[in-house]
């Protein structure tokens, strides 16, 4: 992939560097596709797209199309469900393949977007300028492109992607009174599975689930929830030596997509609202099922039990 042009139209170092990534992005997930460049016919700046009562309906629309019955709560959660994903990897492939954080605020980003009903949807990010923050050294000599240390780069990470939502956040909120807490959880769990899945593909999962836990948990930050975690789950063979047979790693939910409040909903296995144990006996009964091994009988659970509850004010 070519280096993407700066707006003035010159190849920086920083483009440069930001063009890779996005190139690493490129070969490996079809959503979004994203380049560098001013704004041209097709593309809407962020902050204008994400105020555009059209724009908002047309989104809420179409989450309700799929899923009928759906309420505007509902369908503002499934919406931001579904573009933090794509945010979320976005994010995920500069930080873990060149150690960088683009910069992803809204006032920097222009969206060109077609969703047909019966077709893939066509999804592209525009930064207008190259810039960001790394913590390899030399950094760019571009002024745009800020050395820090690890933690300042994680840090960064939690802050620009704040930056990008939050003019979203609000007017999902002002449309359709969701809670914004509710919504930051969601893009929380949305950007640590994109992270996950990114680790997995690039081959540095260990270092990447701590390194967004410590952009997303960061003390002040929108997404801090005490939900939002890895785990891993184990499957032994039935008879002696019980030798491990699979083990993957989870993200478990901080937030609720609200699919239960539909007609005919029911929970995620990997909502905030199920108890750790069933979220744990539905996991190990799908791999299970995958490794052609029988079910293992269900454990009794408490329907009272408080964990089931979600948060105060995150309704």
């Amino acid at each position: 992939m070519d280096a993407p042009r700066s707006g003035a139209g010159e190849t920086t170092e920083a483009a440069r560097i930001i063009g890779a990534a996005f190139g690493v992005l490129a070969r490996h997930w079809t959503l979004p596709q994203a380049d560098i460049g001013p704004i041209e016919l097709g593309f809407t700046p962020l902050p204008a797209l994400f105020g555009a009562e059209r724009f908002l309906t047309a989104m809420l629309a179409r989450q309700q199309a799929a899923t009928p019955g759906l309420d505007e709560k509902g369908a503002a959660a499934f919406f931001i469900s579904e573009y933090s994903n794509l945010l979320g990897i976005l994010a995920a492939v500069p930080f873990l393949s060149h150690g960088f954080v683009p910069d992803l605020s809204a006032a920097n980003c222009a969206l060109s977007a077609q969703l047909p009903p019966d077709e893939a949807p066509h999804v592209r990010l525009r930064l207008l300028k190259a810039g960001g923050v790394t913590d390899r050294a030399p950094a760019p000599a571009d002024a745009s492109f800020r050395l820090v240390d690890h933690d300042g780069l994680c840090e960064a990470l939690s802050e620009v992607l704040e930056a990008h939502m939050a003019p979203l956040i609000d007017s999902l909120h002002a449309r359709t009174d969701l809670p914004r807490r509710a919504m930051w959880r969601l893009v929380g769990d949305a950007v640590a599975m994109r992270f996950l899945e990114a680790s997995q593909r690039l081959g540095c999962e260990a270092a990447a689930k701590e390194d967004v836990m410590a952009a997303l948990m960061r003390p002040g930050s929108p997404f801090a929830n005490r939900q939002l975690h890895f785990f891993d789950v184990e499957i032994r063979a039935d008879t002696p030596p019980r030798e491990v047979l699979a083990r993957r790693t989870f993200r478990a939910r901080g937030g609720c997509c609200r699919f239960y409040t539909a007609p005919g909903g029911s929970l995620c296995t990997s909502c905030v609202l199920v108890k750790p144990e069933e979220r744990r006996r539905r996991i190990e009964a799908r791999m299970r099922a995958e490794l052609g091994l029988h079910s293992l009988p269900p454990e009794p659970t408490d329907p009272l039990d408080p964990t089931t509850r979600l948060p105060e004010g995150d309704a």
